[in-house]
């Protein structure tokens, strides 16, 4: 669950030795009766109740001064995001930021671009929330904001993985959690590490499937610390709102690793805090989770009613991802049953919302070439020309298809790309009984040289290798970066002996590339693995291949080995 929180502490009555809020508090000169309507709705325990005096507050402030009318958009637009409202936030949040930055009230136009970014995230509009996050970014960094610098770090992170790059999304919200921790506020931090953890469960559900289930299951184990962090810190905010979500997340975590009695608490503790505090956005997705514990346990029937339920509330489903997720979990409850016609048609709808959630993202990608951005100083200045524009060919199908098949950094096939021509080449291989064979190649150490030498460095070194790779492999063989710093290499007609030469030849090529002219005392090696054909068959050979180079891995790195 992806979130920027707010409180709903009154406006007016913060002490100085609080914890540093993330509402604004209203201008002083504010009309008497309508910052008494604006104090009345932060002061409400209801959302709902809320959200009707924030409306009374801005019908009122219509007849008044400019700012009277800013502060009360402001306020109501935080009601409209707190109670799910998503395309409202939007409409009405976009129609009000020309009066907030007028006024001007920095505070309160940061916010809402935050929360009309969020909302359009989750909406699959993701070059406004990118132009949102930007442009916040922008903000902090003209008033040297670091707080505002981390949370618009959160807020692209977010953009990344909902737009189709979740190992983006990951690296930004990790170069801004580390800001976070520098800073040592607790809004920022907690921010960071909840939407960290809502990066890394939507990399899971990307990823859950067929041969790249075990990166998805990683992706989880990386998950669990930091959302049982944010449960550990939430009450230091003390907002009912971030502990439903701190609760969610780290319950669905948990149902996907198996243990199932501590989800089964901590769901049923965050949607009481959803249904009491009226919190619509949370409540569907926590209701999902608790379908998919009912699956983890084997009682198909209770989960078919429980998400079908769910289903038919289908307006009130906030985002495109558990619309996705109600689909699969009711494929695989209808499955279990053993009614196969209900699960096909499942399927089917899940397909067709992924399909249409990938044409957004292919998009946004052909619409805004966000340039990648790093977490040292220098390179964050730079961070408001991350919103470019290329709308030249966005009406040129090829041009789509090329954008959606490559890999931004390095120029190679992506996964998407994988998936579609290797079926092909396994099948035209069965046919003729040819040889052919997938190779898994890694970077060793990765991370560390990440950590060691920046992400520009790490950046360079995949790039280079990628190069290597296109010297070292012909015309007919399939090379792609399928995520992170691994590659896959399919090479049609040859043999697991040839494999092997020609990636012995490769890794003595990296190891003895001269590193040094991009980074002193940098070292890179690879390890890799190799499986064969037979047997024709796609996932199996990525499979075999993957477990072929872990025991590279675990022989030391910096070495081939071939699969049995």
């Amino acid at each position: 669950m992806f979130a920027l929180c707010s409180n709903t502490v009154p406006v007016n009555e913060r002490q100085k030795d609080q914890v540093p809020q993330p509402i604004a508090p209203l201008p002083a000169n504010v009309s008497p009766d309508v910052a008494s309507l604006l104090n009345e709705a932060v002061d409400c325990a209801a959302l709902a109740d809320g959200l009707v005096f924030a409306e009374r507050a801005f019908a009122l402030a219509q007849h008044r001064t400019p700012l009277d009318r800013a502060a009360a958009a402001h306020v109501t637009c935080f009601f409209l995001y707190r109670t799910g409202a998503t395309d409202r936030t939007i409409t009405f949040g976009e129609s009000m930021l020309p009066l907030v930055k007028a006024e001007p009230m920095p505070a309160a136009y940061a916010e809402m671009l935050r929360w009309i970014g969020v909302c359009a995230c989750d909406s699959g509009l993701f070059g406004v929330a990118i132009k949102h996050a930007t442009e916040g970014y922008r903000l902090a960094d003209q008033t040297n904001d670091q707080r505002g610098r981390v949370l618009a770090f959160s807020l692209l992170g977010g953009c990344f993985e909902r737009s189709g790059d979740p190992w983006q999304g990951e690296r930004l919200l990790r170069d801004g959690l580390a800001l976070a921790r520098e800073l040592d506020e607790p809004y920022p931090l907690i921010t960071t590490l909840n939407n960290l953890a809502a990066v890394l469960i939507g990399k899971f559900y990307s990823l859950r499937d067929g041969w790249a289930a075990t990166e998805g299951r990683t992706a989880l184990e990386d998950c669990l610390p930091l959302a049982r962090e944010v449960l550990h810190m939430a009450p230091i905010i003390g907002d009912p709102y971030l502990d439903a979500f701190a609760h969610g997340n780290l319950g669905e975590v948990l149902v996907h690793l198996g243990q199932l009695e501590e989800a089964n608490t901590l769901l049923r503790a965050a949607l009481a805090l959803a249904d009491i505090g009226g919190y619509h956005a949370v409540s569907p997705r926590v209701r999902c989770s608790m379908g998919e514990l009912n699956l983890a346990r084997g009682d198909f029937s209770t989960a078919r009613i429980e998400l079908s339920a769910l289903l038919a509330e289908r307006n009130h489903l906030p985002t495109v991802s558990t619309q996705m997720r109600v689909h699969y979990a009711l494929y695989l409850a209808h499955r279990g049953e053993g009614n196969a016609a209900a699960a096909l048609a499942q399927l089917e709808a899940f397909r067709k919302i992924e399909s249409q959630r990938s044409m957004q993202q292919l998009k946004a990608k052909s619409e805004h070439m966000v340039m990648r951005l790093e977490a040292d100083e220098t390179q964050r200045k730079g961070l408001e020309q991350a919103y470019g524009v290329a709308q030249a060919h966005a009406s040129r199908a090829s041009e789509l298809e090329r954008i959606t098949l490559e890999d931004e950094l390095t120029g190679l096939g992506n996964r998407r790309a994988l998936d579609m021509k290797l079926a092909d080449m396994v099948a035209s291989a069965r046919t003729t009984s040819a040889p052919l064979v997938v190779v898994l190649l890694d970077l060793d150490h990765f991370k560390q040289i990440n950590d060691r030498f920046g992400h520009t460095v790490g950046d360079r070194v995949l790039v280079q290798v990628a190069r290597l790779l296109g010297e070292h492999t012909r015309s007919s063989d399939v090379v792609v970066r399928s995520g992170g710093e691994e590659f896959v290499l399919v090479m049609p007609g040859t043999s697991a002996p040839d494999a092997f030469d020609i990636c012995e030849r490769l890794r003595q090529r990296v190891s003895d590339y001269p590193w040094a002219t991009i980074a002193s005392e940098l070292r890179v090696a690879v390890s890799a693995g190799i499986a064969s054909a037979p047997d024709y068959d796609a996932g199996t050979l990525v499979e075999r291949a993957d477990l072929a180079m872990y025991r590279a891995k675990r022989a030391g790195r910096n070495r081939i080995a071939v699969a049995a």
